[in-house]
């Protein structure tokens, strides 16, 4: 797949589709369009107001309370609970539908994943059986092409580092195995060992002069016994590959790799930017409804509701093999309209079962904040009473005048306060 090459002509389609929206779009949520049809029905009577407004509370906090534990189960994706992996009797499809006859036409996933759910556990039946077959049909693809890479050094390393023991056997069984599989190649390697030793003997007879000069007669008649000739040649690859070529043909195939990688990161930075910046003007469009928060209250819970919202996409292991599946098929068809158009959808519709409670969880905390803060900055903000002295308060009609009668004309009323 990666080894395909990609046209600049379908490059260019897939930034243009890109680059081709330019007001950012804006989901509607399911409570929206529920809004919706109340304000279309109509007002009703202030005792049926009442009813619905606690049901909606009661509603709201069983959505902030699955919201809450399905983050605090993302937070938890390492451990494994031992309730999944236990094996239970599936209900049965007569069984269902004569409980709920309508669970299937309303809810037509339910169906296909009871199946699917069927076939999986025949292949595997435990979620942990699943994830270490995977792990070792991993491991199994790497060893794959390492073999026929024809480089089998790394899958030698790791049966060492794994038993030094079975590492021994292999050593010890490599030579008759191959002979078993093909003689020609058997005998291909021992040419080559013996030819190794030829030149070994070679070069220390004349490194000893000539003390050395039997053992260069005897690496001429070992060459002369083994391959039938005085003159010595050269060991050759057994593969009829050019070396220079293969060469030539690994750098290639790294170029192009690196250059659709690079593609690829293009492309998907770009999708990305994108969608966050729908569900951002999502989040902005339905996080104030009643317009109650302030701007750094509604900020914040924003930039809450949509950490929140990343943390549950990025845990949900399945969510994340489906948009890998659309990704390889994005790279089968180097990145066309149709294909980055279904990632797009797949990641945005996703995100927008989630959004809702994800929108009520940051409202509820943001709304529960600022009445804290309000009510802090009424109380300093409350007049502080000091300590009643004691004694017998003065009056205006304190002293020895008991009435205006009393007061002489020419005194004023300061000298009249003042006065014992």
């Amino acid at each position: 797949m990666e080894d395909e090459v990609l046209g600049t002509d379908s490059n260019e389609e897939t930034f243009e589709l890109l680059n081709a929206e330019e007001e950012t779009e804006v989901l509607e949520l399911p409570d929206e369009k529920k809004e919706r049809g109340e304000k279309n029905s109509g007002q009703k009577e202030d005792s049926d107001e009442e009813t619905e407004e606690e049901g909606s509370e009661e509603g709201e906090e069983d959505e902030l309370k699955e919201i809450e534990e399905e983050l605090k189960r993302a937070e938890k994706t390492d451990e494994e609970d031992e309730d999944i992996n236990e094996l239970v009797t599936p209900v049965r499809r007569k069984d269902i539908l004569a409980k709920y006859p309508k669970l299937f036409k309303d809810f037509p996933y339910l169906e296909k994943a009871y199946y699917r759910e069927q076939q999986f556990t025949e292949v595997f039946p435990t979620i942990k059986d699943a994830r270490v077959s995977a792990e070792k049909a991993q491991i199994l693809d790497n060893t794959e092409r390492q073999i026929m890479s024809g480089d089998i050094s790394s899958v030698l390393r790791a049966a060492r580092e794994e038993s030094q023991e079975a590492f021994n056997k292999i050593a010890d069984n490599y030579l008759p195995a191959l002979r078993k599989a093909d003689q020609q190649a058997y005998y291909h390697v021992l040419g080559g060992v013996i030819k190794d030793t030829i030149i070994t003997m070679v070069k220390e007879g004349k490194s000893l002069g000539e003390q050395g000069a039997p053992l260069t007669a005897a690496a001429n008649i070992l060459n002369q016994f083994v391959f039938g000739s005085q003159n010595f040649q050269p060991h050759q690859p057994l593969s009829r590959s050019n070396p220079q070529e293969d060469q030539r043909q690994n750098a290639y195939q790294e170029e192009e790799r690196q250059r659709i990688y690079t593609q690829f990161e293009g492309v998907k930075t770009d999708l990305q930017g994108r969608a966050d910046n729908v569900l951002k003007s999502t989040i902005d469009g339905h996080i104030d409804p009643k317009g109650t928060m302030t701007d750094y209250v509604k900020n914040h819970a924003a930039k809450e509701a949509f950490t929140n919202l990343e943390t549950l996409l990025q845990k949900d292991a399945r969510f994340r093999s489906i948009l890998d599946k659309l990704w390889e098929k994005a790279f089968q068809s180097k990145f066309d309209k149709t294909s980055t158009e279904k990632i797009k959808a797949a990641y945005l519709s996703k995100a927008k079962t989630l959004l809702p409670s994800v929108i009520k969880k940051a409202r509820n905390d943001a709304m529960k904040g600022q009445s804290r803060r309000e009510r802090e900055e009424d109380t300093e903000m409350a007049p502080k009473k000091g300590p009643i002295k004691s004694g017998r308060p003065q009056t205006p009609s304190s002293g020895k005048y008991k009435s205006a009668k009393d007061i002489p004309r020419n005194m004023s009323t300061l000298d009249v306060l003042m006065k014992d």
